[in-house]
């Protein structure tokens, strides 16, 4: 029994011993992870470094794509409203300062083809709606010289029923609108040549009846 006592302590004291040790290792195995650790997050962060003055790169790269594409689109569209406009000029201007002719008109309406000019496009409606223009006016013009024949083409002043009667009419045709406000928007120049002439008509007080066939075979479309 005496020599069973004694070893027990001796047990113990290997086995305290060996518990150290593994601890020791154990330490030690945390310090390395510890040191890996470090080192890869030094790396990592070296990486990041890097990336963010490649990202920085990047980003002036883009800014300065950024400043060349929106100078690149205000040239070409320059280069299309100069284009736009010298088309405009050699193509289809005359067609608004000559008496409608349908074959002119569709010519001019092709010429449109691939513009993209806003200011130059906003005047197509206007080559479209010629024909229409001068077949409304004419129709208006010629019923009134019957009803202008019918009166024996006395004077009228602004009183009278005939004179008002002409006026609500001439301001109720397709092309009323377009003359009225020419100043400031975009017209045919022959109609408002063809308008002014009616106005002076009607200011004339309607009495003139070679002066309304005059503006009449303004109109005769071919």
């Amino acid at each position: 029994m005496t020599v069973m006592i004694a070893a027990a302590p001796a047990a113990m004291a290997q086995s305290s011993t060996q518990n150290v040790q593994q601890l020791e290792k154990n330490i030690e195995q945390h310090e390395q992870n510890i040191k890996d650790k470090e080192s890869a997050i030094k790396d990592l962060e070296e990486r990041i470094d890097d990336l963010k003055s490649q990202l920085k790169q990047l980003e002036s790269q883009k800014k300065s794509l950024e400043k060349e594409l929106k100078e690149e689109t205000k040239l070409r569209k320059q280069t299309f409203t100069t284009r736009d406009e010298l088309v405009y000029d050699q193509e289809i201007v005359d067609v608004l300062y000559s008496p409608y002719d349908k074959g002119d008109v569709e010519e001019a309406l092709r010429s449109f083809e691939g513009m993209e000019t806003k200011e130059i496009l906003k005047k197509k409606e206007l080559v479209e709606k010629y024909g229409e223009y001068t077949k409304n006016l004419k129709e208006f013009l010629e019923k009134q010289k019957s009803e202008l024949t019918k009166a024996k083409w006395t004077y009228h002043s602004s009183t009278s029923d005939v004179y008002k009667k002409f006026e609500k009419g001439l301001k109720g045709t397709k092309y009323w609108k377009i003359y009225n406000k020419k100043e400031k928007n975009e017209s045919i120049d022959y109609l408002d040549r063809v308008m002014d002439k009616i106005m002076r008509f009607k200011n004339d007080g309607l009495k003139n009846e070679t002066q309304l066939n005059e503006v009449i075979n303004m109109l005769y479309a071919k």
